[in-house]
Protein backbone atom coordinates (compact mmCIF):
# COMPACT_ATOMS: atom_id res chain seq x y z
CA UNK A 1 0.00 0.00 0.00
CA UNK A 2 1.00 3.37 -0.74
CA UNK A 3 1.43 6.72 1.78
CA UNK A 4 1.00 9.87 -0.25
CA UNK A 5 2.57 12.75 1.40
CA UNK A 6 2.87 16.75 0.13
CA UNK A 7 4.94 19.51 1.72
CA UNK A 8 2.82 22.66 1.58
CA UNK A 9 3.83 26.18 1.62
CA UNK A 10 0.84 27.84 1.43
CA UNK A 11 -3.18 26.69 2.31
CA UNK A 12 -3.91 23.56 1.41
CA UNK A 13 -6.67 24.49 -1.31
CA UNK A 14 -4.30 26.80 -3.17
CA UNK A 15 -1.37 23.85 -2.57
CA UNK A 16 -3.66 21.64 -4.09
CA UNK A 17 -4.47 23.67 -7.10
CA UNK A 18 -1.31 23.56 -7.98
CA UNK A 19 -0.31 19.59 -7.54
CA UNK A 20 -2.99 16.92 -7.90
CA UNK A 21 -1.13 14.98 -4.92
CA UNK A 22 -1.71 17.64 -2.60
CA UNK A 23 -5.29 16.56 -2.52
CA UNK A 24 -4.90 13.14 -2.74
CA UNK A 25 -2.37 12.80 0.38
CA UNK A 26 -2.74 11.31 3.31
CA UNK A 27 -0.20 13.53 5.44
CA UNK A 28 0.02 17.34 4.71
CA UNK A 29 3.58 18.07 6.03
CA UNK A 30 3.74 22.00 6.79
CA UNK A 31 7.19 24.26 8.28
CA UNK A 32 6.10 27.69 7.05
CA UNK A 33 2.51 28.55 7.64
CA UNK A 34 0.21 29.09 10.62
CA UNK A 35 -0.72 25.50 10.61
CA UNK A 36 2.67 24.53 10.57
CA UNK A 37 3.16 21.11 11.71
CA UNK A 38 7.11 20.96 11.80
CA UNK A 39 9.13 22.93 13.67
CA UNK A 40 12.59 24.17 11.52
CA UNK A 41 15.04 26.38 13.12
CA UNK A 42 18.31 26.58 10.94
CA UNK A 43 19.53 30.40 12.81
CA UNK A 44 22.61 28.82 13.31
CA UNK A 45 23.26 27.52 9.76
CA UNK A 46 26.05 29.67 8.42
CA UNK A 47 24.73 31.38 5.03
CA UNK A 48 26.63 34.99 5.09
CA UNK A 49 25.11 35.62 1.78
CA UNK A 50 22.39 34.23 0.96
CA UNK A 51 21.62 30.85 -0.10
CA UNK A 52 21.52 29.51 -3.59
CA UNK A 53 18.16 28.31 -4.81
CA UNK A 54 19.85 24.67 -5.41
CA UNK A 55 20.90 24.92 -1.77
CA UNK A 56 17.61 26.30 -0.47
CA UNK A 57 15.71 23.47 -2.39
CA UNK A 58 18.55 20.73 -0.68
CA UNK A 59 17.18 21.37 2.37
CA UNK A 60 13.77 22.03 1.74
CA UNK A 61 13.80 17.99 -0.15
CA UNK A 62 15.60 16.77 2.71
CA UNK A 63 13.46 17.70 5.33
CA UNK A 64 10.42 16.82 3.56
CA UNK A 65 11.62 13.62 2.77
CA UNK A 66 13.19 12.95 6.96
CA UNK A 67 9.60 14.32 8.37
CA UNK A 68 7.62 11.78 6.11
CA UNK A 69 9.93 9.10 7.24
CA UNK A 70 8.56 9.45 10.57
CA UNK A 71 4.97 10.12 9.49
CA UNK A 72 4.87 6.24 7.73
CA UNK A 73 5.25 3.80 10.44
CA UNK A 74 6.86 0.48 9.31
CA UNK A 75 5.00 -3.25 8.97
CA UNK A 76 6.13 -6.39 10.12
CA UNK A 77 8.72 -8.94 8.24
CA UNK A 78 7.77 -8.18 4.62
CA UNK A 79 5.76 -4.84 5.28
CA UNK A 80 9.21 -3.42 6.51
CA UNK A 81 9.77 -1.53 3.16
CA UNK A 82 7.42 0.92 2.10
CA UNK A 83 6.13 2.97 -0.53
CA UNK A 84 5.55 6.73 -0.56
CA UNK A 85 4.64 8.97 -2.93
CA UNK A 86 5.75 12.46 -1.87
CA UNK A 87 5.16 15.84 -3.51
CA UNK A 88 7.62 18.93 -2.61
CA UNK A 89 7.79 22.74 -3.86
CA UNK A 90 11.20 23.64 -4.98
CA UNK A 91 12.18 26.86 -6.54
CA UNK A 92 14.14 24.80 -9.50
CA UNK A 93 11.22 22.02 -10.63
CA UNK A 94 13.26 21.21 -13.89
CA UNK A 95 16.73 20.71 -11.63
CA UNK A 96 15.00 18.53 -8.95
CA UNK A 97 12.72 16.53 -12.01
CA UNK A 98 15.97 15.74 -13.97
CA UNK A 99 17.90 14.73 -10.08
CA UNK A 100 14.28 12.64 -9.24
CA UNK A 101 15.80 9.59 -9.86
CA UNK A 102 18.77 9.25 -8.60
CA UNK A 103 17.15 10.96 -5.44
CA UNK A 104 14.93 8.12 -4.84
CA UNK A 105 17.60 5.69 -5.86
CA UNK A 106 19.24 7.39 -2.64
CA UNK A 107 16.92 7.02 -0.20
CA UNK A 108 16.47 3.16 -1.20
CA UNK A 109 20.20 3.35 -0.61
CA UNK A 110 19.78 4.57 3.05
CA UNK A 111 16.69 3.32 3.99
CA UNK A 112 15.56 0.63 1.54
CA UNK A 113 12.13 1.88 0.91
CA UNK A 114 10.62 3.04 -2.30
CA UNK A 115 9.97 7.01 -2.53
CA UNK A 116 8.02 8.39 -5.83
CA UNK A 117 8.96 12.20 -5.99
CA UNK A 118 6.91 15.09 -7.32
CA UNK A 119 8.59 18.38 -7.46
CA UNK A 120 5.86 20.99 -7.80
CA UNK A 121 6.50 25.23 -8.30
CA UNK A 122 5.04 28.33 -6.20
CA UNK A 123 5.67 31.18 -7.31
CA UNK A 124 6.65 33.05 -4.14
CA UNK A 125 8.74 30.01 -2.93
CA UNK A 126 12.35 31.70 -3.80
CA UNK A 127 11.62 33.76 -0.92
CA UNK A 128 10.89 31.53 1.37
CA UNK A 129 14.45 31.30 2.78
CA UNK A 130 15.59 30.35 6.38
CA UNK A 131 17.24 32.53 8.55
CA UNK A 132 20.74 32.00 8.86
CA UNK A 133 23.77 33.29 10.50
CA UNK A 134 26.20 34.87 9.60
CA UNK A 135 30.00 33.08 8.43
CA UNK A 136 32.20 32.48 11.24
CA UNK A 137 34.39 34.65 12.77
CA UNK A 138 36.58 32.20 12.84
CA UNK A 139 38.99 30.95 9.98
CA UNK A 140 36.91 27.18 9.02
CA UNK A 141 38.56 25.21 7.08
CA UNK A 142 36.11 21.81 6.66
CA UNK A 143 32.59 21.02 7.97
CA UNK A 144 32.31 17.36 10.01
CA UNK A 145 28.87 15.89 11.30
CA UNK A 146 28.58 16.02 14.90
CA UNK A 147 25.38 13.62 16.24
CA UNK A 148 26.27 13.10 20.05
CA UNK A 149 27.39 9.35 19.07
CA UNK A 150 30.95 7.90 19.67
CA UNK A 151 32.34 7.69 16.14
CA UNK A 152 31.39 11.07 15.36
CA UNK A 153 33.30 12.59 18.44
CA UNK A 154 36.25 10.24 17.26
CA UNK A 155 36.30 12.47 14.00
CA UNK A 156 35.85 15.52 15.84
CA UNK A 157 38.96 14.68 17.66
CA UNK A 158 40.92 13.53 14.92
CA UNK A 159 40.48 17.04 12.91
CA UNK A 160 40.93 18.91 16.33
CA UNK A 161 44.49 17.09 16.73
CA UNK A 162 46.04 17.26 13.03
CA UNK A 163 45.13 20.92 13.46
CA UNK A 164 41.74 21.37 11.26
CA UNK A 165 39.39 24.00 12.59
CA UNK A 166 35.80 22.69 11.50
CA UNK A 167 32.48 24.04 11.48
CA UNK A 168 30.43 21.51 13.27
CA UNK A 169 27.07 20.69 11.83
CA UNK A 170 24.63 19.14 14.00
CA UNK A 171 20.55 17.95 13.86
CA UNK A 172 18.64 18.51 17.09
CA UNK A 173 15.59 16.65 16.71
CA UNK A 174 14.01 17.39 20.57
CA UNK A 175 14.97 13.72 21.85
CA UNK A 176 16.59 14.64 25.13
CA UNK A 177 18.57 12.31 25.70
CA UNK A 178 20.48 12.99 22.14
CA UNK A 179 20.48 16.77 23.06
CA UNK A 180 22.34 15.99 26.18
CA UNK A 181 24.85 13.81 24.45
CA UNK A 182 25.51 16.52 22.05
CA UNK A 183 26.05 19.12 24.86
CA UNK A 184 28.19 17.03 26.37
CA UNK A 185 30.62 16.23 22.82
CA UNK A 186 30.91 20.17 22.03
CA UNK A 187 31.40 20.75 25.88
CA UNK A 188 34.16 18.53 25.31
CA UNK A 189 35.95 19.46 22.50
CA UNK A 190 35.71 23.08 23.58
CA UNK A 191 37.39 22.38 26.48
CA UNK A 192 40.26 20.12 24.51
CA UNK A 193 40.18 22.46 21.64
CA UNK A 194 39.00 25.90 22.62
CA UNK A 195 38.35 28.41 20.23
CA UNK A 196 39.17 25.55 17.71
CA UNK A 197 36.01 25.11 15.85
CA UNK A 198 32.18 26.48 15.57
CA UNK A 199 28.95 24.66 16.02
CA UNK A 200 25.95 24.85 14.11
CA UNK A 201 23.02 22.93 15.34
CA UNK A 202 19.63 23.00 13.49
CA UNK A 203 16.51 22.07 14.79
CA UNK A 204 13.77 19.81 12.22
CA UNK A 205 11.59 17.94 14.13
CA UNK A 206 7.12 17.34 13.92
CA UNK A 207 5.51 19.52 16.26
CA UNK A 208 1.71 19.42 16.80
CA UNK A 209 1.04 21.87 19.80
CA UNK A 210 -1.49 24.10 18.11
CA UNK A 211 -5.02 23.40 17.84
CA UNK A 212 -4.65 24.65 14.66
CA UNK A 213 -1.89 23.01 13.61
CA UNK A 214 -1.81 20.28 10.21
CA UNK A 215 -2.56 16.50 11.76
CA UNK A 216 0.44 14.72 11.82
CA UNK A 217 0.84 10.91 13.44
CA UNK A 218 1.17 11.01 17.42
CA UNK A 219 4.51 10.26 18.77
CA UNK A 220 2.91 6.51 19.41
CA UNK A 221 2.07 6.47 15.59
CA UNK A 222 5.43 7.39 14.33
CA UNK A 223 8.59 5.39 12.90
CA UNK A 224 11.21 5.25 14.97
CA UNK A 225 14.31 4.14 12.52
CA UNK A 226 14.83 7.43 11.06
CA UNK A 227 16.87 5.89 8.38
CA UNK A 228 16.69 9.07 6.27
CA UNK A 229 17.74 11.17 8.97
CA UNK A 230 21.17 10.14 7.40
CA UNK A 231 19.93 12.57 4.29
CA UNK A 232 19.24 15.35 6.55
CA UNK A 233 22.75 15.17 7.97
CA UNK A 234 24.17 15.38 4.57
CA UNK A 235 22.22 18.10 3.07
CA UNK A 236 22.58 20.65 6.38
CA UNK A 237 26.33 19.98 6.47
CA UNK A 238 26.55 20.39 2.35
CA UNK A 239 24.67 23.66 2.64
CA UNK A 240 27.15 24.61 5.93
CA UNK A 241 30.08 23.71 3.26
CA UNK A 242 28.75 26.91 0.66
CA UNK A 243 29.65 29.18 3.71
CA UNK A 244 33.46 28.14 4.66
CA UNK A 245 36.69 27.42 2.73
CA UNK A 246 37.12 24.01 2.37
CA UNK A 247 34.88 21.35 0.57
CA UNK A 248 35.60 18.85 2.80
CA UNK A 249 32.76 17.31 4.48
CA UNK A 250 33.00 14.38 7.40
CA UNK A 251 30.41 11.84 8.06
CA UNK A 252 32.07 9.51 10.71
CA UNK A 253 31.28 5.93 11.40
CA UNK A 254 32.94 2.26 12.03
CA UNK A 255 33.60 0.37 9.10
CA UNK A 256 31.47 -2.57 10.24
CA UNK A 257 28.06 -0.22 10.19
CA UNK A 258 29.26 1.77 7.11
CA UNK A 259 29.77 -1.98 5.62
CA UNK A 260 25.99 -2.75 6.23
CA UNK A 261 26.97 -6.38 6.26
CA UNK A 262 23.80 -8.72 7.35
CA UNK A 263 24.82 -10.53 10.64
CA UNK A 264 22.40 -13.30 9.78
CA UNK A 265 20.59 -14.18 6.44
CA UNK A 266 17.30 -13.10 8.55
CA UNK A 267 18.90 -9.24 8.05
CA UNK A 268 19.72 -9.43 4.53
CA UNK A 269 18.45 -6.15 2.22
CA UNK A 270 16.23 -3.51 4.48
CA UNK A 271 16.96 -5.36 7.91
CA UNK A 272 20.48 -3.54 7.67
CA UNK A 273 21.23 0.00 8.10
CA UNK A 274 23.17 1.78 5.36
CA UNK A 275 23.09 5.11 6.25
CA UNK A 276 26.70 6.13 6.03
CA UNK A 277 27.50 3.18 2.81
CA UNK A 278 29.68 4.14 0.11
CA UNK A 279 27.61 3.97 -2.59
CA UNK A 280 25.14 6.45 -0.84
CA UNK A 281 27.93 9.25 -0.10
CA UNK A 282 28.58 8.89 -3.46
CA UNK A 283 25.46 9.30 -5.10
CA UNK A 284 24.57 12.35 -2.39
CA UNK A 285 27.83 13.75 -3.88
CA UNK A 286 26.84 13.50 -7.68
CA UNK A 287 23.41 14.81 -6.69
CA UNK A 288 25.01 17.87 -4.83
CA UNK A 289 27.42 18.03 -7.62
CA UNK A 290 24.78 18.55 -10.43
CA UNK A 291 22.76 20.91 -8.41
CA UNK A 292 26.19 22.98 -8.24
CA UNK A 293 26.93 22.54 -4.72
CA UNK A 294 30.65 22.52 -2.93
CA UNK A 295 31.08 20.46 -0.88
CA UNK A 296 32.59 16.28 -0.83
CA UNK A 297 30.82 14.02 1.92
CA UNK A 298 33.70 11.35 3.36
CA UNK A 299 34.04 9.27 5.92
CA UNK A 300 37.31 8.59 6.89
CA UNK A 301 36.82 5.52 9.14
CA UNK A 302 35.15 2.88 6.26
CA UNK A 303 38.45 0.92 7.67
CA UNK A 304 37.88 1.10 11.45
CA UNK A 305 36.06 -0.72 14.19
CA UNK A 306 34.23 1.02 17.22
CA UNK A 307 37.21 -0.67 19.21
CA UNK A 308 39.67 0.46 17.44
CA UNK A 309 37.88 4.70 17.55
CA UNK A 310 37.42 4.39 21.48
CA UNK A 311 40.95 2.85 22.12
CA UNK A 312 43.33 4.56 19.19
CA UNK A 313 41.50 7.69 18.92
CA UNK A 314 39.33 8.65 21.63
CA UNK A 315 40.81 7.21 24.91
CA UNK A 316 44.22 8.80 24.64
CA UNK A 317 42.43 12.35 23.96
CA UNK A 318 39.20 12.17 25.82
CA UNK A 319 38.75 11.25 29.77
CA UNK A 320 36.68 8.22 30.46
CA UNK A 321 33.62 10.24 31.69
CA UNK A 322 34.08 12.63 28.37
CA UNK A 323 33.82 9.49 26.11
CA UNK A 324 30.71 8.34 28.04
CA UNK A 325 28.89 11.26 27.56
CA UNK A 326 27.89 10.51 24.23
CA UNK A 327 25.32 7.92 23.27
CA UNK A 328 25.17 5.18 20.52
CA UNK A 329 21.59 3.29 21.38
CA UNK A 330 19.01 3.31 18.36
CA UNK A 331 16.84 3.32 21.28
CA UNK A 332 18.06 6.72 22.72
CA UNK A 333 15.08 8.42 24.40
CA UNK A 334 12.88 5.87 25.33
CA UNK A 335 14.52 4.76 28.77
CA UNK A 336 16.57 6.91 31.07
CA UNK A 337 19.78 4.99 30.13
CA UNK A 338 20.77 3.27 26.86
CA UNK A 339 19.40 0.12 25.57
CA UNK A 340 22.23 -2.46 26.40
CA UNK A 341 20.71 -4.81 23.80
CA UNK A 342 20.39 -3.25 20.26
CA UNK A 343 23.68 -3.88 18.00
CA UNK A 344 25.10 -0.46 18.41
CA UNK A 345 24.78 -0.49 22.25
CA UNK A 346 26.73 -4.15 22.31
CA UNK A 347 29.42 -2.95 19.66
CA UNK A 348 29.73 0.14 21.97
CA UNK A 349 30.16 -2.13 25.32
CA UNK A 350 32.50 -4.18 23.67
CA UNK A 351 35.07 -1.36 22.38
CA UNK A 352 34.15 0.00 25.85
CA UNK A 353 36.25 -3.36 27.44
CA UNK A 354 38.27 -3.56 24.86
CA UNK A 355 39.53 -0.34 25.64
CA UNK A 356 39.83 -1.09 29.31
CA UNK A 357 37.20 1.67 30.40
CA UNK A 358 34.87 1.93 32.65
CA UNK A 359 31.87 -0.64 32.22
CA UNK A 360 28.34 0.98 31.49
CA UNK A 361 24.94 1.44 33.26
CA UNK A 362 22.66 0.03 30.17
CA UNK A 363 18.84 -1.00 30.68
CA UNK A 364 19.74 -4.58 30.52
CA UNK A 365 22.86 -6.45 30.47
CA UNK A 366 22.69 -9.16 27.82
CA UNK A 367 25.99 -9.96 27.34
CA UNK A 368 26.50 -10.77 30.96
CA UNK A 369 23.41 -12.88 31.49
CA UNK A 370 22.38 -13.89 28.18
CA UNK A 371 19.74 -16.93 29.59
CA UNK A 372 17.19 -14.14 31.10
CA UNK A 373 16.87 -12.55 27.70
CA UNK A 374 15.99 -16.12 25.66
CA UNK A 375 13.67 -15.24 22.82
CA UNK A 376 13.97 -11.31 23.24
CA UNK A 377 15.44 -8.87 20.51
CA UNK A 378 18.57 -8.69 22.58
CA UNK A 379 19.42 -12.15 22.52
CA UNK A 380 18.32 -12.37 18.62
CA UNK A 381 21.19 -9.38 18.41
CA UNK A 382 23.98 -10.49 20.34
CA UNK A 383 23.14 -14.28 18.82
CA UNK A 384 23.61 -12.51 15.74
CA UNK A 385 26.71 -10.58 16.34
CA UNK A 386 28.80 -13.37 18.02
CA UNK A 387 28.00 -15.91 15.28
CA UNK A 388 28.48 -13.39 12.48
CA UNK A 389 31.98 -12.67 14.14
CA UNK A 390 33.07 -16.63 13.99
CA UNK A 391 32.11 -17.21 10.59
CA UNK A 392 34.45 -14.02 9.84
CA UNK A 393 37.18 -15.93 11.88
CA UNK A 394 37.43 -19.10 10.57
CA UNK A 395 36.42 -18.46 6.48
CA UNK A 396 38.82 -17.37 4.47
CA UNK A 397 39.01 -14.43 2.13
CA UNK A 398 37.15 -16.24 -0.73
CA UNK A 399 34.39 -18.34 1.57
CA UNK A 400 33.76 -14.72 3.05
CA UNK A 401 32.90 -13.00 0.15
CA UNK A 402 31.04 -15.84 -1.33
CA UNK A 403 28.72 -15.31 1.82
CA UNK A 404 28.55 -11.62 1.49
CA UNK A 405 28.39 -10.64 -1.81
CA UNK A 406 27.72 -6.99 -0.88
CA UNK A 407 31.40 -6.54 -0.25
CA UNK A 408 31.38 -6.36 -3.93
CA UNK A 409 29.20 -3.20 -3.96
CA UNK A 410 31.85 -1.73 -1.37
CA UNK A 411 34.52 -1.98 -3.98
CA UNK A 412 32.08 -0.39 -6.76
CA UNK A 413 31.99 2.25 -4.69
CA UNK A 414 35.71 2.94 -4.02
CA UNK A 415 36.29 0.57 -1.31
CA UNK A 416 39.18 -1.91 -0.81
CA UNK A 417 38.13 -5.26 -0.36
CA UNK A 418 41.50 -6.34 1.14
CA UNK A 419 41.07 -3.16 3.83
CA UNK A 420 37.41 -3.77 4.46
CA UNK A 421 37.87 -7.86 4.84
CA UNK A 422 41.09 -6.88 7.51
CA UNK A 423 38.85 -4.47 8.95
CA UNK A 424 35.93 -7.41 9.50
CA UNK A 425 38.63 -9.66 11.09
CA UNK A 426 40.10 -7.11 13.15
CA UNK A 427 36.53 -6.45 14.63
CA UNK A 428 35.77 -10.49 14.43
CA UNK A 429 39.03 -10.96 16.66
CA UNK A 430 38.31 -7.69 19.21
CA UNK A 431 34.53 -9.40 19.81
CA UNK A 432 35.62 -12.64 20.40
CA UNK A 433 38.64 -11.90 22.49
CA UNK A 434 36.29 -9.25 24.61
CA UNK A 435 33.60 -11.97 25.38
CA UNK A 436 35.53 -15.05 25.69
CA UNK A 437 37.70 -13.57 28.14
CA UNK A 438 35.45 -11.35 29.65
CA UNK A 439 31.80 -12.59 29.34
CA UNK A 440 31.91 -16.50 29.65
CA UNK A 441 28.15 -17.33 29.85
CA UNK A 442 27.59 -14.97 26.45
CA UNK A 443 30.71 -17.08 25.25
CA UNK A 444 28.79 -20.09 25.03
CA UNK A 445 26.58 -18.57 22.59
CA UNK A 446 29.46 -18.80 19.93
CA UNK A 447 28.91 -21.84 18.92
Amino acid sequence: MTSVLAVVCEPAQEAADRCEIVRDADTLIDWRTERANVTVDLSELPAPAGLSAPALDLLDVAIGIYIADIAVMRGEREAWPREITLAIPVREPRLWSSLGRDLSRLIYALTRDSFTLHFYAVPDLPEMGYECAPAPEEHVDCVSMLSGGLDSLAGAVMLQETGRRPLYSMHRSGNPSVLTAQRNVVRSIQSHWPGGSHTAPCLVAPSTAGNDTLAFPPAEQREPSRRARSLLFMALATVAAQAVSGNEVYMCENGLLTAGLPLSPSRAGSMSTHSTHPAALNLFNDIAARAGLDGLVVNPFVYETKADLIRNVLKPHLTPREIQATISCWAAGRGNRQCGGCIPCLLRRIGMVYAELPEEAYMIDVLGRPDEYVGTDAWGNLVDLLRHARRIAEQSDAELVAEQPAILALSAAGVEIGEIIAMLRRHANQTLGVVNECFPRAARLIG
